[in-house]
């Protein structure tokens, strides 16, 4: 009875404890949060970047990167991207922003090959299609732009901008 006891007490301590570097990090990426909220942008990296030190997780790196995306800092958003793919190489959400970054900096290629991907991890994603479409609309390919349009809103039918540019280009 007494090790049955011992042992209940050292599973129940050891199953119930919480890790305080999770715990911080989470607090931080909720303190960031708060600050992205309030426009505090460049503070909210600050934070979300120190959390990162109590534990690797994907949500700080999207975040980072979706901040530097909004900010127009696409060389610091690639850095980021890049990085968290090393520790998350199958995270759709960054192969996403990557593509998104790429398409930015008028790289289709990448951007259409990370889009590609995207939709391999999930053939669900919102707003892949729709980013194809605009690259091959850039290009001039407007019959290839209106399939990913189609496939957009095939895929989100509540996706404005897609039925947007179908209306657009119905006579095109």
């Amino acid at each position: 009875m007494r090790l049955l006891s011992l042992v209940l007490i050292v599973f129940l301590a050891s199953g119930c404890s919480v890790n305080p570097n999770v715990s911080l990090a989470r607090n931080l990426i909720k303190e960031g949060d708060t600050y992205f909220s309030t426009g505090e942008i460049d503070k909210s990296i600050e934070v979300w970047t120190k959390a990162l030190k109590y534990g690797q997780t994907a949500e700080p790196y999207e975040k980072i990167v979706m901040s530097y995306i909004i900010k127009n800092q696409l060389d610091e958003a690639e850095k980021w991207v890049k990085t968290g793919l090393i520790y998350f190489p199958n995270n759709v959400n960054l192969s996403f922003d990557f593509a998104l970054i790429s398409f930015y900096k008028d790289d289709f290629f990448t951007a259409r090959e990370l889009a590609d991907r995207v939709l391999k991890m999930n053939e669900y994603y919102r707003d892949a299609h729709y980013l194809k479409g605009l690259m091959y609309e850039a290009e001039g390919n407007i019959l290839a732009a209106k399939r990913e349009y189609v496939s957009e809103v095939n895929v989100n039918p509540g996706s404005r901008r897609a039925w947007t540019k179908l209306r657009e280009l119905r006579d095109e």
